[in-house]
């Protein structure tokens, strides 16, 4: 069993490096940028994107906490705000430590983020997920979430 607690502000800066970091490998490893550019692209992302960091309106930061060890074993982003007259809930980022990983952790957490998103009188959650991550579509697949759109690219320059 897991529990969120609220992040401490250098809980969230570690955590916000920590993304900074993946979202620049990814995208280098998907082939838009190099390494080094995909870094200060993404460094300019989070900064848009959490312009007041913590303390951002509508967004909420919180550590997974085992509640038996008491020992964190994850962090989650999400962001709560109304838009069209409901409550959405966007879930922007699960991150399972690797000493955590394949014990339930992260369907237990869409669980916790169901219940909060009842709370605050959503009807639904929604995420985005890299269509070559297999493990993480079959979580949100697993856990009933469905397609309701989707980005293709393709590689030019190679043979066809």
């Amino acid at each position: 069993m897991i529990r969120l607690e609220s992040m401490t502000e250098e809980d969230f800066q570690d955590s916000l490096q920590r993304s900074i970091r993946r979202h620049a490998t990814e995208y280098a490893r998907r082939g838009p940028w190099t390494q080094d550019a995909a870094l200060e692209a993404s460094r300019l992302v989070f900064a848009q994107f959490l312009p007041q960091g913590l303390a951002t309106p509508h967004h909420h930061f919180s550590n997974l906490v085992d509640e038996t060890s008491g020992s964190r074993v994850g962090e989650t982003w999400y962001t709560a705000e109304e838009k069209g007259g409901k409550v959405q809930i966007w879930i922007d980022w699960i991150w399972i430590d690797p000493l955590h990983r394949r014990r339930g952790h992260a369907t237990e957490l869409l669980g916790l983020l169901e219940d909060e998103a009842l709370k605050l009188g959503a009807d639904r959650t929604g995420l985005s997920v890299w269509a070559d991550n297999p493990g993480a579509v079959a979580l949100y697949a697993k856990s009933g979430y469905v397609t309701v759109d989707m980005r293709m690219m393709r590689l030019i320059g190679r043979p066809r």
